[in-house]
């Protein structure tokens, strides 16, 4: 009898573990590649630096990179072609939260009309990657075209 639970038990296992290495991963969105950048700072008596590294996935993505967020206007302009991109409405750099999560600095080829702070954008481009390590800036998105809400 315990050698029949055993070989049971044993398949159980196996099955289940099975199951949860075919499981599909959920695919990375586009800020969660922007996240993996790695910034090191190296810092010495009269010198700053700001050394990036960025993951492969997001290489392979720079020459058609999508993404969905919420439009940041830098200026007060009835049309913007230069704006900010940021995950969630919370991570506006300008809002005086004491800190603020990812941003990506957006260039469209055709300008933005006069749109509320916060609108959700999908903008899909060419990645830029910043090697200067004099700013903590890693990428920028240019000649991108924009649509309105998510894609989808």
């Amino acid at each position: 009898m315990w050698t029949f639970l055993n070989k049971a038990r044993r398949n159980i296992l196996t099955l289940a573990t099975l199951t949860s290495l075919a499981a599909p991963a959920a695919a990375e969105t586009g800020w969660d590649l922007l996240a993996r950048i790695e910034i090191k700072e190296v810092i010495t008596a009269t010198t700053f630096e700001a050394h990036k590294t960025y993951p492969e996935e997001l290489k392979a993505q720079a020459n058609s990179f999508e993404i969905t967020g919420y439009f940041v206007p830098v200026l007060p302009q009835g049309y913007q072609s230069q704006f900010l991109l940021v995950p969630a409405p919370e991570d506006c750099p300008f809002c005086g939260s004491g800190g603020y999560g990812p941003t990506l600095e957006v260039h469209v080829k055709r300008p933005l009309p006069d749109l509320p702070e916060f609108s959700e954008l999908t903008v899909s481009g060419r990645l830029e990657f910043e090697e200067s390590t004099d700013t903590y800036q890693a990428v920028r998105l240019v000649d991108a075209v924009w649509e309105v809400g998510p894609r989808g």
